[in-house]
C-alpha cells in the first residue's frame, strides 16, 4: 500500500502551508518522505542531512495542463505561502519502455502549448529532453534543487520507478498531488476487484464532486529565474521531427497525425464529441464503426484535460453510460493499480483466475505466435488482425474490439504470464493511451480480473470468460471496419522509391508499408541483404561471406531478434570464438550471443522483404525531379543473349513517379544520382567505405583448431571462422572463412582472386599453425564497399540523412560505421523521418485545433 500523508515528517513551516490548503487539495496530497543525501554533488545550495534552499519545484509528468490542475495549485499555493519561487520542470525521457516516435510526439505537441499557458500565468516552464548527445540526469539534478518536489500520483511505471530513486537520493520533502481521479485514490483506502463492489463503495464520494465546480486558486508565487543543469528546449523555434530523431527511441512507431496532442486539442475533440456523439453513446458504444466514442483516453493519460471538468460536462448531460465508463471503470483500474503494484505481473490475477488457467496450461495450442507476427498484424484471424492495425497505424483500439483482442492472445501464447507480456508489449508499444492504469484495467480483464468464473470449463480459457473472435466478427460490418483500419495514416499520400535491398533499406521499406506507405524496391543483384549474404558450396554447404555473425546489443531490438528465433530465420552459433594476438597467443573473447541465419545469413534479408514490392537486378541510373515528384530510370543487371550468343544492349526503362526517393547504398554510389541540391550531398565524402577480400576455403577433413571463430590481431586477416560449425551448415567437407584487413584489401584491391587467395592462405598457415587438411576448393569475393571507416570526431553522428523538403534521404550501416544492427537501426530511423513528416501538421493546422477529429466515415 502506498505511503498516507505524514505530517509529523515535515519541516513546520510546510506542515503549517499544508494545514491551509482548502478542502479540494489537501485530501489528494501525499508525502513521499525523502531520504539523506550522502555524499553526492547537490546544486544551489543543498547540503546532505537539510533541505534545499532553493525554489519549490513542480514535476509535470501526468498532469499537462494549466487548468483545473491540483498538482499546479499546490505547488502555487505553497509557493505563495513560504515566499518560493516556483519552477514547472517536465523531462522527456528516452529509456522509458516503448519510448518511441509516437508517444514523443505526442508529448512535444502539448509541450508546445503548455510552455505557452505557463507564460501567460508568469511562471518559468522548462523542457529538457534526452537524447543521445544530452542523456543527463536532468531530474535528479533538479529535485535536489528543490526546496520542496511537488508531482502527480500517477500508479504506473516508468513514474513509479523514478520516484522511487528520488526518494532514496534527496533529502527535500517530496510530495505526490492525485489529478486523474474524481475521487482521490488515497481516499478510498483500498482497491477493489469488481466494478459493482467499487460503484456501491465511491458512489457518495463521487456524488459530492460530481457537480463540484473547480475553484480558481488565486497565488501571487514568483517565478524562478535561477540557475538550471541543463539548458531548457526552446519549443518556439525547435523543429519536432528533428528532436525525435535525435532521441535513442523506438523509430519505427509513427506519430497519429489526426491525434494532434495537447490541451486544446484534447478540449476541441471533447467539444466535438459533447456537440453529437455523446447523445448516441449508450446506444451505439459498442459499434467500432459507429464513430460514437470520446477518443480521449491519450488525453487523460497524459492529464492534458481535466477528468473533473469532463465528468462536470458529461453529468450535466446525463450521459450515464459515458459516466460509467469515465469514473466507474476508469478509476476502478487506477485504484487497484494504485493499491497493487503487480499489476503488470500475473501474480496479480484472481486465485480462481490463476488456478483455471494453470490448469489449462498443457491445452494444445491452434498456434505459437512470435511477438513479430502478432505486432504486425500477419495472423490467419481477420479480425485481430483488423484490431491490430487499428493500434499499429492509428494508435487506437476501441474499448469493445479490444476485449477480444485481449482475449485471443491465450490461444497462440504458451500461457497466461506469456499473453499478459505481449498484451502489455503490443498495447502499450502502439496505443497513444499505453501504460495507463486504464489500459492495465482492460487487459488484466482479458484474463480474469475484475470478473467471475463461467460455467462450462473451456479449452485453453478455463472458467476465464470466453469472447470469440468468429463469433464477434459476425457481430459487425468487418469490411466497413477493416477499411476504417487502413485508411492512411495522413492526409496526404507518400510513394517512396528505396535504393538498395540491404538489410537497412529493407528495413526502412518494411516500416514505410506496415504503416499502409507505397514502397518499392530496387536492387541491382539478384539477391536480398546486402553484404547478409550467403553462398552455396558444391557439396551442398553453405558459407556466410559477409559478417560472418550477429550480434544486437540494443534493447530495442530485443523482440526482433526473440521473433526472428522463434520464427526460424536465426539461430545462436555456440561456437568458441577467441582472439589471436600478435604473438600467436590465443585469449577468450568477451562472451555475448551470437546469431546466425538458420539457412545462411541472407535469410534475414529475404524476411525483411517480404510481401514487399521488389525490383531485383534493376539498377537506378537516374532520379529526375519534376512537378514535386520524382521520376526513376532503370537498367536491368542481368545478361541476356540473343540466338547468335552476343549480348544484348540493355535500355533504360521508365520505373514510375515517386514522392520520396530513398538510398540505402554506399554513399559514393549515392552522389551522382542526387537531383541537384540536397541539404546534406556536401557531407556525403565523409563518409569513407573500406573495401574487404574474402576467401572461402573447402576442406577434405575437419581441421582440429582449439576454436570456431578468431579476430586476428595481425596486417593481413581481421577474422577467419569455421563455417561449418555454425547450426545448418554440414556440408560433405568442412568450410572454412577469411576476411582479409581493410588496410590490406586496398592495397590489393586490384589483385587477381587466385592472387588474393593464395597470399591470404599462406598468411592463414603461418598465423594456425596446425597441419591444414586436404583442400578440395578455394574461392575469392572482393566486397568494393564492405564497411564504413571510423568517423571523423568532429563528424556528428547519426542514424540516416534526410532532407525535409526535397525528400530525399540516405539510411545505411556507414553513417555510424556499426554493421549489421547499424544498418537495420538507421533503416528504421530512415522509415520514421518519412512518417514524421508525413503526419506532421501541414500549415494552418497545428493552430486549428480541431483539425485532427476524424470525420472519414
Amino acid at each position: 500500500m502506498p505511503r498516507s500523508f505524514q505530517p509529523q515528517a515535515l519541516p513546520s513551516d510546510l506542515k503549517e502551508a499544508l494545514s491551509a490548503l482548502p478542502e479540494h487539495l489537501s485530501e489528494r496530497v501525499r508525502h513521499l518522505q525523502g531520504n539523506q543525501l550522502r555524499g553526492a554533488a547537490k546544486l544551489s545550495g543543498a547540503k546532505a542531512g537539510r533541505p534545499s534552499p532553493g525554489p519549490i519545484v513542480y514535476w509535470t509528468h501526468h498532469a499537462q495542463r494549466v487548468d483545473e490542475n491540483p498538482a499546479l495549485d499546490v505547488a502555487r499555493l505553497l509557493a505563495s505561502f513560504l515566499s518560493r519561487p516556483l519552477l514547472v520542470y517536465q523531462g522527456l525521457s528516452q529509456t522509458y519502455c516503448f519510448a518511441s516516435d509516437r508517444h514523443h510526439r505526442f508529448q512535444l505537441e502539448g509541450a508546445k502549448q503548455l510552455e505557452r499557458r505557463y507564460r501567460e500565468l508568469g511562471l518559468r516552464y522548462v523542457l529538457h529532453v534526452e537524447t543521445s548527445d544530452d542523456a543527463i540526469p536532468a531530474l535528479l539534478q533538479v529535485a535536489r534543487q528543490a526546496s520542496v518536489l511537488i508531482t502527480e500520483d500517477f500508479p504506473g511505471e516508468p513514474t513509479g520507478r523514478w520516484i522511487r530513486r528520488l526518494i532514496a537520493s534527496v533529502h527535500s520533502p517530496i510530495l505526490a498531488v492525485d489529478t486523474a481521479c474524481i475521487v482521490p485514490m488515497q481516499q478510498i483506502g483500498r482497491s477493489y476487484d469488481r466494478a459493482f463492489a467499487f460503484r456501491d463503495a465511491t458512489k457518495q464520494m463521487v456524488r459530492a464532486r460530481i457537480d463540484r465546480p473547480w475553484p480558481t486558486e488565486v497565488s501571487d508565487a514568483s517565478e524562478y529565474d535561477g540557475p538550471l543543469p541543463f539548458v531548457p528546449v526552446d519549443l518556439d523555434s525547435i523543429d519536432l521531427g528533428e528532436l525525435v530523431a535525435g532521441c535513442a527511441i523506438d523509430h519505427g512507431v509513427a506519430p497519429v497525425a489526426d491525434t494532434l496532442g495537447g490541451t486544446d486539442a484534447g478540449y476541441a475533440r471533447w467539444a466535438d464529441f459533447v456537440a453529437g456523439p455523446i447523445r448516441q453513446y449508450a446506444a451505439k458504444r459498442n459499434d467500432p464503426c459507429a464513430d460514437v466514442s470520446s477518443k480521449m483516453s491519450a488525453y487523460l493519460h497524459y492529464g492534458m484535460v481535466s477528468p473533473m471538468r469532463l465528468a462536470r460536462e458529461a453529468n450535466a448531460m446525463r450521459a450515464d453510460k459515458y459516466l460509467d465508463e469515465l469514473i466507474q471503470w476508469r478509476e476502478l483500474a487506477y485504484t487497484y493499480c494504485f493499491y497493487n503494484h503487480d499489476h503488470d505481473r500475473v501474480s496479480t490475477l484472481p486465485t480462481w483466475a490463476l488456478r483455471t488457467l494453470s490448469n489449462h496450461e498443457a491445452d494444445t495450442r491452434p498456434a505459437i505466435l512470435s511477438w513479430e507476427t502478432l505486432s504486425r498484424a500477419q495472423t490467419e484471424d481477420r479480425l485481430w488482425n483488423a484490431c491490430q492495425m487499428s493500434l499499429m497505424r492509428h494508435g487506437e483500439l476501441h474499448n469493445n474490439v479490444r476485449m477480444t483482442w485481449g482475449k485471443a492472445l491465450l490461444q497462440w501464447t504458451r500461457n497466461a504470464e506469456h499473453a499478459l507480456r505481449l498484451l502489455i508489449d503490443l498495447n502499450h508499444r502502439y496505443a497513444l493511451d499505453g501504460r495507463d492504469p486504464a489500459s492495465y484495467g482492460g487487459i488484466l480483464w482479458c484474463l480474469g480480473q475484475f470478473d467471475r468464473p463461467f460455467e462450462p470449463e473451456q479449452r485453453i480459457l478455463g472458467t476465464v470468460r470466453g469472447r470469440s473472435s468468429e463469433e464477434h466478427a459476425g457481430r459487425l460490418r468487418l469490411d466497413a471496419y477493416e477499411r476504417r483500419v487502413q485508411r492512411p495514416i495522413a492526409r496526404r499520400s507518400m510513394r517512396v522509391a528505396v535504393i538498395g535491398a540491404g538489410v537497412g533499406g529493407t528495413m526502412c521499406a518494411r516500416t514505410l508499408a506496415d504503416h499502409g506507405l507505397d514502397v518499392v524496391v530496387f536492387e541491382k543483384s539478384r539477391g536480398l541483404g546486402g553484404r547478409c549474404a550467403t553462398r552455396r558450396t558444391s557439396d551442398g554447404g553453405m558459407v556466410d561471406h559477409g559478417p560472418p555473425y550477429l550480434v544486437f546489443r540494443d534493447p530495442l531490438w530485443s523482440p526482433h531478434v526473440e521473433s526472428w528465433a522463434e520464427d526460424g530465420i536465426i539461430q545462436p552459433w555456440n561456437g568458441t570464438v577467441v582472439r589471436i594476438d600478435s604473438d600467436g597467443s590465443t585469449r577468450p573473447t568477451q562472451p555475448e550471443k551470437r546469431w546466425v541465419g538458420s539457412i545462411g545469413l541472407n535469410a534475414l534479408g529475404k524476411h525483411l522483404a517480404q510481401g514487399l514490392s521488389v525490383q531485383l537486378q534493376k539498377r537506378v541510373v537516374s532520379v529526375v525531379p519534376e512537378a514535386e515528384q520524382y521520376r526513376l530510370m532503370v537498367e536491368p543487371t542481368d545478361n541476356i543473349e540473343s540466338t547468335d550468343g552476343t549480348h544484348v544492349t540493355q535500355v533504360a526503362s521508365d520505373a514510375g513517379w515517386f514522392d520520396a526517393v530513398v538510398w540505402n547504398t554506399p554513399p559514393i554510389q549515392i552522389e551522382p544520382l542526387i537531383p541537384g541540391e540536397c541539404s546534406w550531398r556536401q557531407s556525403l565524402d565523409k563518409y569513407a567505405m573500406i573495401p574487404q577480400w574474402v576467401v572461402m576455403v573447402s576442406l577434405a577433413d575437419r581441421w582440429p583448431t582449439p576454436f570456431d571463430g578468431a579476430w586476428v590481431s595481425d596486417d593481413t586477416i581481421a577474422w577467419i571462422g569455421r563455417e561449418t560449425s555454425k547450426p545448418g551448415r554440414r556440408g560433405l567437407g568442412e568450410h572454412w572463412i577469411v576476411h582479409a584487413t581493410g588496410a590490406w584489401s586496398r592495397e590489393h584491391l586490384e589483385n587477381a582472386p587466385e592472387q588474393v587467395a593464395e597470399r591470404l592462405l599462406e598468411r592463414l598457415q603461418r598465423i594456425v599453425q596446425l597441419p591444414m587438411p586436404a583442400i578440395s576448393k578455394i574461392t575469392s569475393h572482393r566486397w568494393r564497399y564492405s564497411q564504413a571507416e571510423a568517423l571523423a570526431d568532429n563528424l556528428k553522428k547519426t542514424d540516416c540523412l534526410w532532407d525535409s523538403h526535397r525528400r530525399l534521404g540516405a539510411c545505411g550501416d556507414w553513417l555510424r560505421a556499426s554493421g549489421v544492427e547499424g544498418a537495420l537501426s538507421s533503416g528504421r530511423a530512415m522509415a520514421g523521418r518519412i512518417l514524421s513528416d508525413l503526419t506532421q501538421s501541414g500549415p494552418g493546422e497545428s493552430a486549428r485545433p480541431g483539425f485532427q477529429q476524424l470525420r472519414l466515415f
